[in-house]
């Protein structure tokens, strides 16, 4: 239980670092972000499985907010470098990713609950970063698209990690 919680603190912070530094303008806080995301990477009690959802939160992360950049649905505040999807956001799915297996590790087998949770969460989490200022939602259905997408994707993660036991 105290692994899970370690696990929650950590991508918490990691959370709150990445945004304030992108709405500050701040590298600094981006590389103390990327610090907790390896000592969160390395806490880790499974961290082959963990490994290969980084990878795919990767893919996932840049073709997902990189669409949201390239069609003008999200304006992000700063980009340490002019990737497709700025690299601090990038930071954040992967700590997303690392949690599938520890702290979330209850949603496992529960795609309803997994879908909800993505419904409700990801739409919240880029509202949050919006009014922390790191973020711009430049259309009034931006939240329905992240809704619909984070339906989609937090399944997905929980459904790869399950056929690669």
């Amino acid at each position: 239980m105290k692994h899970k919680l370690i696990n929650f603190v950590l991508f918490q912070s990691i959370w709150f670092i990445f945004i304030l530094s992108a709405a500050h303008d701040s590298l600094y806080g981006a590389l103390v972000g990327f610090c907790l995301l390896t000592l969160q990477y390395l806490h880790g009690k499974k961290l082959f499985a963990d490994c290969v959802l980084i990878v795919l939160a990767i893919i996932i992360g840049f073709i997902h907010d990189g669409l949201l950049k390239y069609f003008n649905f999200i304006i992000y505040h700063i980009v340490f470098i002019d990737f497709y999807s700025p690299i601090w956001i990038i930071g954040l799915w992967i700590s997303f990713a690392l949690t599938i297996n520890h702290s979330l590790a209850w949603l496992q087998n529960k795609p309803a609950l997994q879908i909800f949770f993505g419904l409700i969460g990801g739409p919240l989490a880029y509202l949050a970063g919006e009014k922390l200022g790191a973020i711009t939602l430049s259309h009034e259905y931006t939240l329905y698209i992240l809704a619909l997408c984070w339906a989609v994707v937090t399944p997905v993660l929980f459904k790869f990690y399950a056929k690669g036991k």
